[in-house]
């Protein structure tokens, strides 16, 4: 029997007949069907250098940090692109913060959108379906998974994001390599773009360490900016006119 993958509060959706999830908590669309993995190459892979970071012979493991796993979306794309053009002693470290996880029926409604509109993502999608809820650590609120014959680890760790970075701080923990900002954006979820959560990102970084994001809100330049990441506004994709990239460059 699968068991329920938390006590807590899922996400609260409101399913289109298109298959997209909307958030009831945050009024907002979690993804597109029409450009949403292009989206997410663009803004993160893309602007992260991700391919790149896998193909680099010199680098044996690629740590991703996101806020706001949502659907998964962007991992799947990531672990897509992971098996397809990793070099084979390199293994990717993906860390994701979510505060209202999706319920296991909720993710296999999800997969179902997604492996018709995008079937390149199919095989990542089943693997992670197979361990989706039943491997969730209710004591540390988490769930800490191993992925195609170990070369791909999942971490996805359930609450606030902001609290959860600071406890990992607290923590033995590897810098990340790259960090995917991917929460609703300030005006629909002020909450989690705060200054704690910049700092604590400013932490967790090393010295290029790149860092993306949808938004192209003034306060989340700012905030950026203010710890020790250089960021500039690129041109968006489709709808959004301009996005957030950059680097870490020096602890302030």
């Amino acid at each position: 029997m699968r068991l329920n993958m938390i006590d807590t509060i899922h996400a609260n959706i409101r399913w289109l007949t298109s298959g997209e999830p909307f958030s009831e908590q945050f009024h907002d669309f979690y993804f597109s069907t029409d450009g949403g993995l292009q989206e997410t190459e663009y803004v993160f892979l893309q602007q992260n250098n991700i391919l790149q970071r896998f193909s680099d012979q010199q680098q044996s493991v690629v740590r991703i940090g996101e806020t706001g796993f949502g659907t998964g979306l962007n991992f799947l794309v990531t672990a897509e692109q992971f098996l397809k053009s990793a070099h084979p002693q390199c293994t990717l470290e993906y860390t994701s913060i979510e505060k209202y996880p999706l319920s296991y029926q909720q993710l296999q409604q999800v997969m179902l959108t997604f492996k018709k509109n995008w079937p390149q993502l199919t095989q990542v999608c089943d693997e992670l379906l197979m361990v989706y809820s039943h491997a969730f650590n209710k004591k540390e609120q988490k769930l800490d998974v191993t992925l195609f014959d170990g070369r791909i680890r999942l971490i996805l760790l359930i609450g606030d994001a902001t609290q959860t970075l600071q406890t990992l701080l607290k923590m033995p923990y590897q810098a990340v390599d790259a960090w995917y900002l991917d929460g609703f954006s300030p005006a629909k979820n002020p909450d989690m773009w705060q200054d704690e959560l910049f700092n604590a990102l400013a932490k967790l970084s090393h010295k290029g360490t790149s860092i993306s994001t949808f938004t192209s809100a003034g306060r989340v330049r700012r905030g950026l900016i203010a710890v020790g990441f250089t960021i500039i506004k690129v041109p968006g994709l489709g709808k959004k006119r301009e996005i957030l990239s950059g680097y870490f460059n020096t602890s302030l």
